[in-house]
């Protein structure tokens, strides 16, 4: 096994012990008497030092080695638990994150761990720490530290900026501008800083933010964002002529933190820089493990790199394809020989299909894992008091679903603490706990599992929402009249909607809901909105089991196949002519009392515009469903099911509405597989 293996084996262990770091921390945070947690930390960090010396990283086993000192003495109770202890070592958390971030990319520059190694001995020692001292420490490290805290509040909207700039060859800087003790309008140098960065580059983002800035509400210093052209020294030379300035600390935005690695979807290693805790199987680990599990559960795992699993998933698909070819060939036989053999061939490959598949399935515990602790930090930053709930953590899903749903609930979870959340004192006014409650809960419903983001907090205007719309100019005064209260709350995933008044660093730039919606669409997804003002808001997400081999529903419209995913086919039915009728000027069926919408599948797909006349013919019509939602489509022939291999559509032609992707059939013909979400 070589270095590199090695290194692998290292990372993906690694970021467990973190991820354990993590969630025993923010346990003894809201129980300082947990001294399981305490033990929990203790082991970790022993197992992380132990593992870093020995591969030769010497910062992370220097600050390990500090931090189990420091756990040491909590062992001991001869240290108190305090929210000052926690900051601190979550700040030591978050740089041992970018410490093994850097090994994966070591053309950045390496976090600095001395200031940090340094504070973590004074605590060891009983030594008072100086809190303006180390206030500075935690925010500059010669300016490093904060950057790196900055690093994970930047969101996907900032993520496409910095690597659209990138792209272009310009670099990303971040700084920290340090005023003078005795400055007098703080607001103004902030201020004229900033329209100094515009002289020289564009500004994504500040910290505290420009609302902040504007009204004078930060300390000493401050952190700008920015992509420029320009070297670091002329931008340094230009901020430092603004009166009023001591001190500038100037770093290059470390590009492997921002940008969308490619490899995500390949390796498990990749995809931990951006999901710390998604662990997703990498290489296999034949040396004695130090990890804080029993060792006969260690055993009954093997690690294995996700690329040649998705290799030997693809080869299953390949194989399907062709079992479903031989068999139709051998139904055209009388019994013998070949006939006998292709049904044996079908049960072992459809034994064979359904064990692959079951490797893709994975906990959506390793996105959830995750949320604890950003809930926590922002909830510091927004001043308030959160209790975040996870329940149905063990719920497994496809593990291309998995990587994806990532993003969308972090948007959702950080749209709930900035907009859902009341402050303290407001909820203490209406009567309600002055701790909020936020729920993620992920469950089985039939073939979906359904993942819902719940708040107590002061849930959605339906009146506020249209007003908000049509004065954007997303809908007409006319079409906000004619929505129901559900049609409303959908209007927040348009794109540029936001009822924020300022733009902060947690919500509020009217891209992330949109966002949400178009991933979760993508995925053959449907989201639902539930909301009752002052009471909290429900955001419901169903997504599909799996992406990789379906049953569908073979018709033909137009002389083109199609395939509807089964899960999504409520019933085909053969309506007559005199059945169909008109509501509302659109066509609609009756099933059992029931008015159910109907459209020609064809002239959905290709945008037609609807004939008014009604046929004197009878039709065939298959009744979809997503969720609650419910339409007919007319198809010209049912041909039959058939299990089918997924592929994604090119680029040209991936943004088709209401089309998922294709499949090859067994006689190597194409079909184009609906997305019935879209359609519906």
């Amino acid at each position: 096994m070589d270095q590199n293996e090695y290194q692998d084996i290292f990372m993906a262990e690694s970021r467990e012990y973190l991820q354990y770091l993590n969630e025993a921390l923010l346990s003894l945070e809201k129980d300082p008497n947990d001294e399981e947690a305490v033990q929990q930390m203790f082991r970790s960090a022993h197992s992380l030092k132990g593992m870093a010396a020995t591969m030769g990283y010497d910062s992370i086993a220097s600050l390990t080695h500090t931090m189990e000192n420091v756990l040491q003495r909590l062992r001991d109770k001869t240290l108190a638990a305090s929210e000052s202890l926690a900051d601190i070592l979550f700040h030591s958390l978050d740089t041992l994150e970018k410490l093994l971030a850097h090994l994966e990319t070591p053309k950045e520059e390496e976090p600095q761990v001395d200031s940090l190694v340094k504070k973590l001995e004074q605590i060891q020692e009983g030594r008072p720490i100086d809190t303006k001292t180390d206030e500075k420490a935690v925010s500059a490290t010669a300016g490093e530290d904060r950057f790196q805290m900055e690093q994970l509040a930047v969101d996907a909207y900032e993520q496409e900026i910095i690597k659209e700039a990138k792209m272009k060859g310009e670099s990303v800087y971040a700084a920290e501008i340090f005023l003078k003790k005795d400055a007098l309008l703080k607001s103004v140098r902030a201020f004229m800083v900033l329209r100094s960065i515009e002289e020289l580059g564009v500004l994504i983002k500040t910290y505290p933010s420009a609302q902040d800035l504007e009204e004078d509400r930060f300390a000493e210093s401050f952190v700008i964002l920015l992509h420029t052209g320009r070297q670091a020294d002329e931008i340094k030379n230009k901020i430092v002529k603004t009166p009023d300035i001591e001190s500038i600390e100037i770093h290059e935005f470390p590009s492997g933190l921002a940008e969308e690695n490619d490899e995500a979807s390949q390796k498990a290693d990749k995809a931990l820089e951006r999901d710390p805790g998604m662990e997703l199987a990498t290489k296999t680990n034949g040396n004695k493990s130090n990890h804080p599990v029993s060792a006969s559960k260690k055993e009954k795992t093997v690690r294995v790199e996700t690329e040649k699993l998705d290799r030997l998933i693809n080869l299953v698909g390949e194989l399907v394809i062709n079992r479903t070819r031989l068999v139709g060939m051998a139904d055209s036989q009388e019994k013998g020989g070949l006939k006998e053999a292709t049904e044996q061939l079908d049960r072992i490959t459809s034994d064979l299909q359904n064990a692959i598949m079951k490797l893709r399935m994975v906990p959506i515990k390793q996105v959830f894992d995750r949320f604890p602790r950003m809930v926590r930090d922002l909830a510091k930053e927004e001043h308030k008091r959160i209790n975040l709930v996870i329940q149905g953590e063990d719920t497994e899903l496809d593990r291309s679903i998995v990587n994806q749903i990532g993003d969308p609930l972090v948007h959702l979870l950080r749209n709930a603490v900035d907009h859902g959340i009341e402050t303290e004192e407001d909820r203490l006014q209406k009567g309600k706990e002055a701790v909020a409650k936020i729920l993620l809960e992920a469950r089985h419903e039939g073939s979906y599992v359904a993942i819902e983001v719940s708040d107590d907090g002061s849930g959605l205007d339906p009146k506020k929402l249209k007003d908000t719309a049509v004065k954007k100019g997303i809908i007409t005064q006319e079409e906000a009249a004619s929505m129901d209260e559900r049609e409303a709350f959908h209007l927040m995933f348009k794109n540029g909607f936001s009822t924020s008044e300022t733009i902060t660093d947690v919500s509020g730039r009217g891209v992330g809901m949109d966002a949400v919606k178009k991933i979760i669409e993508g995925l053959n997804g449907l989201v639902d909105v539930q909301s009752a003002a002052g009471e909290g808001t429900n955001i419901i997400i169903r997504l599909p089991l799996t992406l990789a081999i379906i049953k569908a529903l073979l018709v033909k419209t137009n002389q083109q196949v199609m395939a509807i995913p089964l899960e999504n086919v409520k019933e085909n039915l053969l309506v007559k002519a005199e059945d169909i009728r008109y509501v509302k000027g659109e066509k609609a069926i009756s099933v059992r009392d029931e008015i159910v919408p109907l459209a020609s599948l064809h002239e959905k797909l290709s945008s037609l515009k609807e004939p008014k006349e009604l046929s004197d013919k009878d039709v065939s019509v298959v009744v979809m469903h997503v969720g609650d939602k419910k339409a007919g489509f007319i198809v010209d022939q049912m041909v039959g099911q058939q299990e089918v291999v997924i592929k994604p559509l090119g680029d040209m032609l991936g943004k088709l509405k209401g089309i998922a992707g294709a499949t090859v059939l067994g006689n190597g013909e194409v079909a184009l597989i609906l997305n019935v979400a879209t359609l519906i």
